[in-house]
């Protein structure tokens, strides 16, 4: 598929690192499966990947985890939480 930005590059599987930050909370996760633009670098995910995504980042901003590596939905996503 045609990366939906840039509209230039072609998408291919791949993983990434996707870090979502909301005040003053940072979260990565690493090793998260998607299809990246071979000529933006934008990447995308499917809307399951997305929601465990966000689930996993809210759980561990409630929790106040300041570290912490887990693996879900059969190992598709490890996840490292730092709270600043």
């Amino acid at each position: 598929m045609k990366g939906p930005i840039c509209k230039h590059g072609d998408t291919q599987l791949g993983v990434v690192t996707v870090t979502l930050e909301r005040g003053g909370s940072t979260i990565v996760f690493r090793q998260v499966h998607g299809e990246i633009c071979e000529n933006c670098g934008e990447s995308f995910h499917s809307a399951d990947i997305t929601e465990a995504l966000l689930r996993q980042a809210e759980t561990a901003v409630a929790e106040g985890v300041e570290r912490r590596k887990k693996v879900c939905r059969g190992g598709l996503i490890s996840c490292g939480a730092i709270r600043f």
